[in-house]
């Protein structure tokens, strides 16, 4: 994940295939995966933004920067948080795509970015 940019309330991100993956993920499991109890107030986002924001990660071209607004970082973190959250350790990684370890890495970037 690289900066290319940074706007007021976004960032241009050049984003790989396994990172763009591992939102989709975290975004399907939130969406579709499990109940999320208050949803808007867990994620940030309206479920409907969310499902948008699914999509979107969906079509995004891997390596190509694209422009992610804050509170889309913030809906793919706490995504992923959620799922750390209510996902059993061993059924994570065959959910997920990806460890335990690599989620909470990556939620860890995605704080760092919303500090930019």
């Amino acid at each position: 994940m690289e900066i290319e940019a940074q706007h007021p309330g976004s960032l241009l991100l050049r984003l790989r295939a396994e990172e763009l993956a591992h939102w989709g993920n975290a975004l399907n499991e939130v969406c579709h995966g499990f109940a999320v109890e208050n949803f808007e107030a867990a994620i940030g986002l309206r479920r409907a933004a969310a499902e948008d924001l699914l999509r979107r990660v969906a079509a995004a071209a891997p390596d190509r920067p694209e422009e992610w607004s804050l509170d889309e970082l913030s809906g793919v973190r706490n995504a992923l948080t959620a799922v750390l959250a209510e996902l059993d350790p061993r059924e994570f990684q065959p959910r997920m795509g990806h460890s335990v370890e690599e989620s909470r890495e990556m939620r860890n970037r995605l704080d760092f970015l919303a500090s930019q």
